[in-house]
Formats: structure tokens, C-alpha cells, sequence
């Protein structure tokens, strides 16, 4: 009878992992996903290819995995993600879109009204490149010069080839810094925000 009991248990774990594990299979891969841009965009930042990046910045609507200072092309939004085959560029390249306005909007906010108008103005908070890096089976995939909608597919072990091919926006080590520690402080402040609520049960 206990064995039986025991039996019934295991099952109702087995089939409540199966009913949950194409969920967790997909976060688990989106975190792999954001976690190898981050080691591409270490390797960039030693190439001298970029300043700085903040990563997993949650706003109101959505958030963006990484925005990315560079030093010679702005801000690059950058939306990871993991793939074993392309099946939905165009609704990838829509959430790349909505991820470059976030981007824009937060940007525009926090650099705006600089009255001494000397570092930040240097910094276009308009001005922002939005792309879809890809990782798993699926880069293998993608052509160079790939682009739906005027975003960028790129590998994500093309990713730093990528970004050194950047010119045309150059962003001074003052300006960058401003930039990244005002996301920062900004994603602090929501995280503590999400947390006090979370905390309150509103």
C-alpha cells in the first residue's frame, strides 16, 4: 500500500515537471542566450569596442537585456535570444522595435535637461541601434547582413565583429559614464520599487 502511495506521488511530480518543463526549458535557454552576449560584450569591452552595458533593465512595459554604450556607434539595445531553428523573425523583429523605443524613452528621460550641456549633449538619447542576437543552432543560420524592418539579426559569435565595424556616432568616456550609471541607478530604483510592493502584496 505505502509503495503504492509512493508510486502515485512520483508520478504526480513527474507529470507536473512534464507540464512545465517546455516553460522552464524556454527560460532556462534565454538565460543561457543572455548570459553569452555578456561574455561577447566582456571580450568587446577589452577590444575597446565599447564603454559599458547595463543589463536586464525592467520598465512598466517589457524591459531590455542590455544596452549597450559603445565608442564609436551610441547606444545598441541589444534583445538575446536562444533558438534551435528561425521560425519567427518578424515577431522577433517587433519586439526588437518595441525593445529600441523603451530604450529611446528611458534614454531621452533620465539625459534630459543637462543644463551644463557639455558631456551629455555629446550622447544622442535618440539615437539608438536596436538588434536581435541570436545563440543556440539557430545562428547558423543567419546570413550576414540579415535584417527585418531595420533590425539586425546578428550570430552570436559575430556579435563583437559586429560591433567593431561600428562608426559614425563616437561617444566620449564622460558621456558613456553618465549613461551607465544613470540606467544603473535607475534599474536599482525599480528593483527596489518591485521589491517594496512585492513585499506589501500590492
Amino acid at each position: 500500500m505505502q509503495a503504492g502511495v509512493v508510486a502515485a506521488y512520483l508520478f504526480l511530480l513527474y507529470s507536473g515537471f512534464l507540464a512545465f518543463d517546455g516553460e522552464a526549458i524556454w527560460h532556462v535557454r534565454g538565460a543561457w542566450g543572455e548570459d553569452n552576449t555578456r561574455s561577447e560584450l566582456l571580450r568587446a569591452k577589452r577590444k575597446r569596442l565599447v564603454w559599458g552595458w547595463v543589463d536586464s533593465v525592467a520598465l512598466q512595459h517589457g524591459d531590455i537585456d542590455h544596452l549597450v554604450v559603445t565608442r564609436k556607434g551610441g547606444l545598441v539595445a541589444i534583445d538575446s535570444k536562444w533558438r534551435n531553428r528561425i521560425h519567427d523573425t518578424d515577431d522577433m523583429a517587433r519586439a526588437a522595435q518595441k525593445v529600441r523605443l523603451r530604450a529611446e524613452g528611458l534614454t531621452r528621460d533620465l539625459l534630459k535637461g543637462d543644463a551644463r550641456g557639455s558631456r551629455r549633449a555629446k550622447v544622442n538619447p535618440l539615437g539608438v541601434t536596436s538588434i536581435v542576437v541570436l545563440w543556440g543552432a539557430a545562428q547558423c543560420d543567419v546570413p550576414d547582413g540579415a535584417e527585418i524592418d531595420g533590425i539586425a539579426f546578428i550570430p552570436g559569435r559575430k556579435l563583437v565583429s559586429w560591433l567593431a565595424q561600428l562608426e559614425g556616432h563616437p561617444v566620449d568616456k564622460a558621456a558613456a559614464n553618465d549613461v551607465v550609471i544613470s540606467v544603473r541607478r535607475f534599474r536599482q530604483l525599480a528593483e527596489e520599487a518591485q521589491a517594496a510592493r512585492a513585499s506589501t502584496g500590492k
